[in-house]
């Protein structure tokens, strides 16, 4: 008689009787199978958590960034008040009089316009010379 070896990952099938058929074991099959997808969505999963670890820094960013740019928006705003408050007709007449001292003209004096070359109206020469040295 012919001795049977055992061969690892072989067994005897129980539908084959007294037959020997060779099937491999489901166990050595399914189990890299199952070693091989765990280490994939661990993989998965520890890429998604850095993704998100990035998206999580640029919100950051970008929440610090608006923050910014509302305050900026809020001191513009400040300062154009101010400048037209200090820009003001009433705040000007104000310092004029108050602190510069300055009074009113009695009454005003309004020039007439006079145009070069103008035939009707034209322009005396300067008496002297206007360019010459004044002496004080």
């Amino acid at each position: 008689m012919m001795a049977i070896r055992k061969i690892p990952g072989l067994r005897r099938s129980a539908k084959a009787g007294r037959s020997l058929i060779a099937q491999r074991d489901t166990k050595s099959v399914v189990w890299p199978f199952v070693a091989l997808t765990t280490a994939t969505v661990f993989l998965v999963f520890l890429a998604l958590a850095g993704f998100h670890s990035l998206l999580v820094a640029g919100q950051f960013e970008v929440d610090r960034l608006q923050a910014r740019l509302t305050g900026g928006r809020e001191t513009a705003q400040i300062l154009r008040m101010e400048v037209a408050r200090l820009e003001s007709p009433e705040r000007i007449l104000d310092v004029a009089q108050g602190r510069l001292g300055m009074v009113p003209p009695p009454q005003r004096v309004y020039l007439p316009a006079v145009v070069p070359g103008d035939p009707l109206q034209p322009i005396p020469a300067p008496i002297g010379n206007p360019f010459g040295t004044v002496r004080r």
